[in-house]
Order: C-alpha cells, then sequence, then structure tokens
C-alpha cells in the first residue's frame, strides 16, 4: 500500500470516528459538559483503532468542541447538540478540501485586515519588528537564500502588530499549511524575490506613514501578486 493509499485510508478511519461521534451527541449519549470517555472505551465502542481516536478528539479539541480541563479529563464543550453536530458534520467536510488556492484566498482577506490594523495600532517596537523582519528577508532574496520562512515572519509580523488577537490566531493557523504547500515552490527566482521585496517595501512604508488605506492596498497588491506567481496564471 503506497503512502496515498495510507494517507486515505487514515483519513476515512478518522472520518468514521468523528460520524459516530455526532451520532452520539444527536441520540444524547453526550452533552454539553459531559466527560468523555476514555480512548479504550471509545474503541470499543465504535470499533476503531486508538490513533483514529485520538486524532479525532485531537480535531475535536482544535476546533473548540472539547476540552481537557486539569484532574477532570476531557470534556464536551457546552455548545448546543444540534450546534455540535453540525460543527463536527463541517469538520468531517472539511478533511481533504484544502487546496492552495482556496488557502491563498482566505489567507488574503486575513492579511489586509491586519495591514490596515497595523497602521494605526502597532506600538514603535512592534514597527521595529516589522522592520527588522523586512530586513532579514532582503539580506536572504540579495543572497539568494531561502525566503520562504523569512517571507512568512515577515507577514507575521504584522499581524502581532495589528492589536487583535483573533486576527493574529488566524494568521497564526494558516502559516504552516501555507509553508508547507509552498515547501517545494521554487522560490529562488532573483527575479521573483526582489519584486517581493519590492512589495514588502510599499506594505512597511504604508504602515510607518500610519496610511491604514494604502497598508491595505499595498498588502491587498502583494496578495495578488503572489497568488499569481504562485499559481502561474
Amino acid at each position: 500500500m503506497d503512502s496515498a493509499d495510507l494517507d486515505e485510508k487514515r483519513t476515512e478511519g478518522e472520518k468514521l470516528v468523528l460520524e459516530r461521534m455526532q451520532s452520539l451527541l444527536i441520540a444524547g449519549g453526550l452533552k454539553a459538559g459531559d466527560k468523555l470517555p476514555s480512548e479504550r472505551r471509545f474503541c470499543e465502542m465504535f470499533g476503531a483503532t486508538r490513533g483514529y481516536v485520538r486524532k479525532a478528539l485531537q480535531r475535536l479539541e482544535y476546533y473548540g468542541l472539547v476540552k481537557t480541563l486539569p484532574q477532570k479529563g476531557t470534556v464536551v464543550e457546552r455548545i448546543g447538540g444540534r450546534a455540535m453536530s453540525g460543527i463536527i458534520q463541517a469538520i468531517i467536510e472539511i478533511e481533504g478540501t484544502e487546496d492552495i488556492a482556496s488557502v491563498m484566498e482566505t489567507r488574503a482577506v486575513l492579511e489586509r485586515h491586519a495591514a490596515k490594523l497595523a497602521a494605526t495600532r502597532a506600538t514603535e517596537a512592534q514597527i521595529a519588528s516589522i522592520l527588522e523582519a523586512h530586513r532579514a528577508f532582503s539580506e536572504a532574496a540579495d543572497a539568494a537564500g531561502d525566503t520562504l520562512d523569512l517571507d512568512h515572519l515577515f507577514h507575521l509580523a504584522i499581524a502581532r502588530s495589528c492589536g487583535n488577537g483573533v486576527t493574529l490566531s488566524l494568521v497564526g493557523i494558516m502559516t504552516p499549511k501555507i509553508i508547507a504547500m509552498n515547501r517545494d515552490f521554487d522560490e529562488h527566482d532573483p527575479s521573483r524575490s526582489l519584486r517581493t521585496r519590492i512589495e514588502h517595501q510599499a506594505i512597511v512604508d504604508a504602515i510607518l506613514a500610519r496610511d491604514e488605506n494604502a497598508a491595505e492596498a499595498a498588502m491587498n497588491a502583494h496578495m495578488e501578486n503572489s497568488r499569481l506567481r504562485r499559481l502561474k496564471r
């Protein structure tokens, strides 16, 4: 069995566990505030391996549907059963549907918002961090080095400066996905790095000028150009 077949089997196993947990919620077997059975008990109930059960529980915790409390174990969050069931259905449908175009489209919304807020909310120390990240990217580009991680550190510096913890959290969640999706993409073309650096500079200039509209526009142009470069359209 090759790696693709293994991934498909693993995904189907996790989906099966999520579907059975969803059925428990609908039937009232699990309610808000209830402590979850042990992984071993879930394995017995669902006829699934512990690995599939553990992964399904990790996904539920990642999306905030369950939480682990000290000395109490994992409990169901206080969300109504119908809402919980709907969210689990969405999680099931999400699995395996993420693609680079969709991720970049969503990322653009967050990045524009972060840049606009950073222009008016960033502290002097945070602006210094943005400038340092920009400098590090520029130096790597000049040396024809790998700029992928440094590019995203620049964007994270802006997100940390926007004064909105939710925006920062969402950008932080998406960043590893984008880096992984772009890891094998050729980032060593000097002309591409030069264009990216120029676009970064426009964003920096707008933030330094405390011009939120210019910062949003500069980030929008950068996101669109990044999309075109990545998808080669």
